[in-house]
């Protein structure tokens, strides 16, 4: 059933170098945008969420049907595999999606159109337009280059007609075989290169593979053999969590995966939580508060925009005009680290329309952050190269959804979908004004904050108080600096009940003796915070920084009884002058802002 084509005399020989495009990033990192950008393009519905499924398989059970000596002969002859070795089963990567189309359109191999001819037979061209994810029709070739034999099987159950269609592909390069010369591809399908529609062979394939889709679950199932060293099962999950993290959010997509006795769901209720367990260090998001900042995707979704006025829109600009009135409240909220919205208008303009579209944008201030987490999302895929902020500490999501400015933004994207690149062929061409239209989109995520981040023009008396002092709790409470790490001299900031003494991990809280009046016995409540350079850091606490209720933390004390503790609180009943409360387990690197007040 495999079928390689003899090359004919005067055509010239060409071996595939398209992979080329997908090696910015890492082989699971490819294959999953690559997959998930495809079933993104083919779903069922915009309203309802898909599901992808990714599975690590072992093949064994009727394997030569499939994997058969005509096959082997050609990757021997490629230096890809030795005719001598038959393995009892293989490694196969299995990728599915539920909730989308499947492969529609005309399935012979000469009707030149439809999303099934596409996806099998063209190669560097593409018929994707709108929010279509792919535009160059190379993206496909991502499924050879994650085998080490070049080879993959995709099984389409389709929503328009019902037909399951299998075929399969190997995208080797030119070789000699029994004295023939064979261009690089060859074909698993039937004798005139038409897909199979056997029920057994397709039941087989199924059995073999490990494929769980069902007769009447339209959408794409892949078979990819012998998966490159570099794809395992925490390379995907991070994969998918990485490019993927906005449309799982939205609850437009979840993911499975499976190996063995391993199995992970990401949905919207568990991804922030898989996330913050992963180690980010070798990525983007190193040194990223991984889950605070997932939190702002989170609920950036749902939130309220405040629309922007763009008053020309053939050469549009953001100006402190285009808020409407409302600037100096947003400024206040963007400097309080409060979320800020905005619709942003444009115009697309192509030789024979004119459509009016928006995208998003959301931002907030981390002061928190080194550098400033940036997502560029077009239609659910990330543009992981489009880098605009700077050093700002800042999170941002830029995200386009409505149809003409995605088919704008969707001409313009290099290969691999990784940037927007105004000089990518055909661009300017097809729409008046392209290149400044696309720097406008592009550079608004960076001119809204820079509108925002603007220091205020009026008189600040306490303007740099956060940086040549000590915070204090809110209402004019005691509290203490206690340094841990930074060598900063402990500061109290007025007269109180309590002395409290920085000791390696922690603190001690005892009674002030210049206060003799104290009546016992009495109650006291005491907070604890990691210092931070902006804001109150008491309002920034959040669980994991630590918990005082849990057995990480160490607490011992003497002349009291202890009420309750948990998340950053510890209740005391102090009874007399011997009192002494000691907290130990905090990370040594960081300020603490201890509090302690009668309540």
């Amino acid at each position: 059933m495999w079928h390689f084509r003899i090359m004919e005399q005067g055509i010239p020989e060409r071996n595939p170098r398209e992979t080329e495009f997908f090696r910015v990033t890492s082989p699971a990192e490819a294959v999953i945008r690559e997959f998930i950008q495809n079933s993104l393009d083919a779903k069922a519905s915009v309203k309802h969420q898909f599901s992808i499924k990714i599975s690590f398989n072992r093949a064994g059970n009727e394997l030569s049907q499939f994997l058969n000596d005509d096959l082997k002969q050609h990757l021997e002859s490629c230096g890809f595999i030795s005719m001598g070795v038959n393995p009892g089963y293989i490694p196969c990567l299995v990728l599915e999606d539920f909730g989308t189309t499947g492969l529609d359109g005309d399935f012979t191999p000469v009707s030149g159109s439809g999303n099934f001819y596409n996806f099998w037979w063209r190669e560097g061209i593409s018929e994707k337009r709108g929010g279509k994810a792919g535009r160059w029709g190379l993206g496909k070739t991502t499924f050879h280059l994650v085998s080490k034999i070049r080879t993959f099987w995709g099984l389409t159950v389709r929503e328009t007609d019902g037909k399951a269609l299998l075929m399969g592909k190997a995208l080797l390069k030119n070789h000699t075989l029994n004295n023939q010369r064979y261009h690089y591809f060859g074909y698993f399908c039937d004798d005139n290169f038409m897909p199979l529609e056997n029920g057994h062979v397709i039941t087989q394939f199924k059995k073999t593979f490990g494929i769980t889709r069902n007769d009447s679950e339209a959408g794409l199932s892949l078979v990819i053999p012998y998966p490159v060293d570099e794809i395992d099962f925490d390379c995907i999950l991070k994969g998918v969590i990485l490019h993927y993290y906005y449309p799982i959010l939205a609850s437009a997509l979840k993911v499975e995966i499976q190996e063995d006795s391993m199995r992970e769901e990401v949905n919207v209720n568990t991804l922030i939580q898989k996330a913050s367990g992963i180690n980010w260090d070798d990525t983007e998001w190193a040194g990223v508060n991984i889950r605070e900042v997932l939190e702002f995707v989170k609920t950036s979704v749902y939130e309220q925009p405040v629309s922007l006025q763009i008053s020309d829109r053939d050469n549009p600009a953001i100006t402190e005009e285009s808020f409407g009135g409302q600037l100096q409240i947003l400024r206040e909220n963007f400097r309080k680290g409060i979320k800020c919205k905005f619709n942003v208008p444009v115009t697309i303009k192509s030789k024979n329309m004119k459509q009016d579209s928006f995208f998003s944008v959301t931002l907030a201030r981390f002061a928190e952050l080194s550098r400033p987490f940036e997502g560029y999302i077009r239609d659910g895929i990330l543009l992981p190269e489009v880098r605009i902020l700077g050093n700002k500490p800042v999170a941002g999501m830029l995200v386009a959804e409505d149809q003409p400015v995605c088919e704008f933004l969707g001409d313009c994207e290099t290969p691999a979908h990784t940037n927007w690149n105004e000089r990518t062929e055909g661009f300017n061409e097809k729409y008046l004004n392209a290149a400044r239209i696309l720097r406008f989109i592009k550079g608004s995520l960076a001119r809204i904050v820079s509108s925002l981040d603007e220091p205020p023009h009026e008189r600040q008396v306490d303007f740099l108080k956060e940086i040549f002092s000590v915070p204090i709790a809110p209402g004019g409470i005691e509290g203490q600096v206690i340094s841990q790490g930074t060598g900063v001299e402990k500061i109290k900031k007025k007269p109180s009940a309590f002395n409290i003494q920085s000791i390696s991990g922690g603190f001690v809280v005892t009674l002030n003796p210049k206060n003799s009046n104290q009546i016992f016995p009495f109650d006291a409540t005491l907070r604890v915070a990691y210092d931070t350079r902006r804001g109150n850091p008491f309002a920034k606490y959040r669980k994991f920084d630590f918990d005082l209720g849990s057995g990480a933390i160490n607490i011992t004390t003497a002349g009291c009884n202890l009420l309750g503790k948990g998340n950053n609180e510890i209740k005391v009943n102090v009874m007399g002058s011997n009192f002494r409360l000691e907290v130990l387990g905090f990370d040594p690197n960081r300020d603490l802002l201890v509090e302690i007040i009668e309540s």
